[in-house]
């Protein structure tokens, strides 16, 4: 579970997918987006179609501050790497 603080406009959702299981990947995703291109996004679960435990979940953490996102799965290396990948894309601090 990593949490990423105060970030900026995030990457489209899709690009999320593609960052850890390549470009035209078969993933499965739900949020708070309001279009493919969208980055004002908050929440995002994404999944493998092809290996359904590959799993990410990010949520606002409201209490912690304005803009606090969770990122967490049950594979470290998952939210490691997509963890990095927001705060190389969106900025913000890694707590």
């Amino acid at each position: 579970r990593f949490k990423l603080i105060e970030p900026g406009p995030r990457p489209p959702y899709y690009k999320v997918a593609e960052h850890l299981w390549g470009a035209g990947c078969n993933f499965d995703s739900d949020g708070d987006t309001s279009s493919p291109e969208a980055t004002d996004w908050t929440e995002l679960t994404i999944i493998s179609r092809s290996d359904p435990n590959q799993r990410v979940d990010i949520d606002p953490h409201p209490e912690d501050g304005p803009l606090v996102l969770v990122i967490r799965s049950e594979h470290l290396e998952l939210a490691k790497a997509v963890a990095l990948f927001l705060q190389r894309e969106a900025g913000g601090v890694l707590g």
